[in-house]
Order: C-alpha cells, then structure tokens, then sequence
C-alpha cells in the first residue's frame, strides 16, 4: 500500500468520513478520488507481479473488503442526481471526465456553499443539497469502479461458471459455522507456529539471515486467514436471516423470533428470576459484545474484532434496543443508548466501538420529573461548559505540546496512537488517524479550516501567558 497522498489509504478515508463536505467541494472529493484510483491500479499491478498466484485472489479480496467495510452509501446511483443534472443542464459523463462548461454548475457544486451564501437562502439550500448528492454518488461510483478493477484481476475459476454464471454458493449452517471455526483455529495455529520460530531466536536469525520478525514477515498470510473470517461471517448474518438461525449478531427479526425461548433457556438457568431480571440480563448482554460476540461458549472463538460498526449490525442492535425497551416500560424502566462509544477499556486489543447501552429505573411521578428536570435544567446554567474541541484540534494541541515526541508514543503506530488518544477525548479512532497523519502534510494541502484549527490553538495556548 502506498503513503502517497492518493494512495488506497487516503481512498478509505475519503469513503469514509461522514464531514468531508465542511473541508472540500463535492467535486474537489471527485477529483481526489479518481488519483488515488490511478494510483491504487499501478501500486495493485506492481504487487501482483511480486505475489505466488495462490496468493494474489486472498490479496485482491483483502482490498475489497476494505473497501465495502467503509461507512459510504452503496447504491446510490445516478437516478439520486438526474433532478441536479437537469437542474444544471449538465451532462455525467462531462462532470466525470471535468469538462462542463458551466459556471453556475461549478458555483453549486464546486464551491464552499457555507461560504459563498447565506445560511436559509434558496442558494446555500440548493448548493448544499446538490454537494450532499454528487458527494455520495461519487464515493458509491468509485468504490464500485475500483473493485470492478480489482475483481478483473483475480484468477478465473472456470469450474465455478456455467453458461457464464456462477454456481452459487452453499450457505447451509454447517458449511458457514464449521467454515468460521476452521479460519480461527487455523489462524490461531499459524500465530503458534510463528511464536514457536521466535522463541527459538538463534535458529530463526541463522536459517533466515533476517532481524526482521516474523509476524511482520508474515503479516499479509495473517491479513488472508483474517480476511477469510470476515467473509465467512457476512455469509452467517445472511443465512441466519432467511433460516432463522441464532447468535448474537443476528439480525433483529430472527432475535425477536427466538426471544421466548431465550427467555424460557433463562428461567432454566435462574429459576428464581422474573421477567425484570431477564429483561435487565439482555440489555447487559448486547452492552458488552466484546465479552458475548463468542462462536458456542468457548472464548477460543471470540469474533468481536471481526465485525464492523457499520450500519447492517448497528442498526439491526438498535431495533433489539426498542425492542427491549418496550418490554421494559410497563415495568417502569427504560434504556438509554448513545452510539459510536468505546465500550472497552482494554487497550491492547482491537478497541471495541459500537452502542453504549445502559438501563435505569422510570418510576419517577410526574412532579418528580419535573423537579428532576429543574435540577438537570440548573446545573447546565450554572456550570456553562466550553465547547470541546474537535478531533483535529486536539491532535494539533497535543502536538504542539511535543506529545508525539515521546518516546513511547514516536516509536508506536499512528493506529495505536489514534485509538490512544481516542481514549482521551472520546472521538473515532479512524478519524484521529486521518489527522495525526495530516500533521506531515504541508498546511498548503490541507484547506483553509486546518489553518483555522492551528490558529484556534495558538490561540487557547496564548490565553495560558
């Protein structure tokens, strides 16, 4: 993977952030995302030549499933942009290939419609509508055109293909569960085997001639065997889905199919308990799917670092949520849910993000409430808090503060060191990467909102004098 500023890495950031549109124009983003395409096909070609042909398909997948994981809305096709493109008389395939002839074109959606009009205004409206529509037609475009590209490169499978179509693919519960159990314990053994060649250091620097580690040496094979488990378990939501099979990422139809017999499996297990208890049992169960996201009971098969935040599972535990929450009503209890937390502390491992879950007794009267709500009301007037800084100004205060300098922190991953820090303000790791990594880009690179950002903590500091 390239470090090039249109590199793949820069590709998945651009798909993925959701406030793209407060730094660049809508064709500003296309135009970004076309080089790093262009770069992306030379670097891919280049390490396809160096790869063993069993090894170039586990390469290609790994980047498209990259690609698909990021938070971009697929589909969104040009039927979501024919009313601009009739709006603006303007051709696609112009404003694809950057040829159209239109100043008013290039105003709305070239430009920064905070800036060049008045918030309210049919302009600033129209403007803002208009960038928000191309934005996502050209992420869902150009997402599909690369893993079209990647797609073409794989090896052919000819004894997959009948009459030009592919057989599909066996999805019984078996083949997909047994298929998960096999990557992990595979993937487990391979880890073995490299802890085992590291032990014995002497052997391994002598027949390797290499200080290299061999979990930096073998990073791409753990990258496949991982990649493998990923997609394995996409196949399990699907199949769950159309035979009610469950576990805990289920989607939320099978879990309200199979949420009596939960309950019954429960009162098994806890004959003194009633129905408050099993209600307040599941809500702390989908609070902590680092501990629960388990293959059987073994921890062995814990999948919690294999499945994304992405809107198929976070939205499918916010309808178990309401779910539950209108059970628990009648009883007095309700359950508040705040989105994109850390629900881990741990930080060695992969940081656990996901819906913070938390359920609290409701049997308040009315003119409690009310003299709850004065209190809440009061504390907010009299402790005025200052509004939070943003991710990127907290990355340029910490680094002007010699932070990244340490030691400790210099000599670790610009990952460990985002979700570090991500610990610290309570912000997406994925985003404070982005901006730890634009601390080695020129200020030139950056627009005019980064300045804004350095001269802010400038600012804050010169206040300290």
């Amino acid at each position: 993977m390239s470090e090039n500023y249109y590199g793949f890495e820069k590709f998945l950031s651009l798909l993925d952030d959701n406030n793209i549109l407060k730094n660049a124009t809508a064709m500003g983003v296309m135009v970004h995302l076309q080089k790093c395409i262009e770069e992306i096909k030379s670097n891919v070609l280049t390490d396809l030549i160096s790869l063993d042909e069993n090894k170039k398909d586990h390469y290609l997948d790994l980047k498209i499933n990259e690609i698909k994981r990021q938070d971009y809305l697929k589909n969104y096709g040009k039927d979501k942009i024919e009313r601009w493109l009739k709006e603006f008389n303007v051709n696609l395939e112009d404003i694809l290939q950057n040829k159209v002839e239109s100043d008013h074109f290039y105003k709305m959606v070239d430009g920064y419609f905070e800036q060049n009009f008045d918030p309210g205004t049919i302009e600033y409206n129209t403007s803002s509508a208009a960038q928000n529509d191309f934005l996502l037609y050209f992420l869902n475009y150009y997402a599909n055109k690369l893993i079209a590209f990647l797609e073409s490169k794989k090896n052919v499978d000819n004894s997959r293909k009948v009459l030009g179509k592919s057989k599909p693919k066996k999805t019984k519960e078996a083949k997909v569960y047994e298929e998960i159990l096999k990557g992990f314990r595979e993937l487990r053994e391979f880890e073995n085997k490299i802890n085992e060649e590291e032990f014995n250091l002497d052997i391994y620097l002598q027949s390797n001639n290499s200080e290299t580690p061999l979990s930096e040496i073998h990073a791409f094979d753990i990258q496949c065997l991982e990649t493998n488990i990923k997609s394995n378990l996409e196949e399990l939501y699907t199949y769950s889905l159309h035979n009610d099979f469950y576990y805990f990422d289920c989607p939320s139809k099978i879990y309200i199919n199979q949420f009596e017999k939960r309950k019954e499996e429960f009162f098994n297990r806890v004959p003194d308990a009633n129905e408050l208890d099993f209600l307040l049992n599941e809500v702390d169960y989908f609070s902590k799917p680092y501990e629960y996201r388990l293959l059987g009971i073994d921890t062995f098969y814990n999948y919690d670092k294999y499945i994304p935040y992405s809107d198929r599972y976070r939205i499918s535990l916010k309808r178990k949520v309401e779910f539950l929450s209108s059970k628990l009503k009648p009883l007095n209890y309700s359950i508040s849910y705040k989105e994109n937390e850390i629900l881990s502390d741990i930080f060695d491992k992969d940081q656990s993000w996901g819906t913070q879950i938390h359920a609290f007794y409701d049997g308040y009267t009315a003119a409690n409430k009310n003299e709850v709500q004065d209190e809440e009301i009061s504390k907010t007037i009299n402790e005025k808090p200052s509004k939070q800084l943003t991710a990127n100004q907290a990355v340029l205060l910490l680094d002007t503060l010699g932070f990244f300098n340490l030691d400790k922190i210099k000599n670790t991953s610009k990952e460990k060191q985002s979700k570090l820090i991500s610990q610290l303000i309570g912000r997406h790791f994925k985003n404070i990467k982005t901006n730890i990594q634009n601390l080695d880009k020129k200020p030139s690179e950056l627009g005019k909102n980064h300045q804004k950002d350095i001269d802010k903590i400038y600012d804050i500091l010169n206040k300290l004098e």
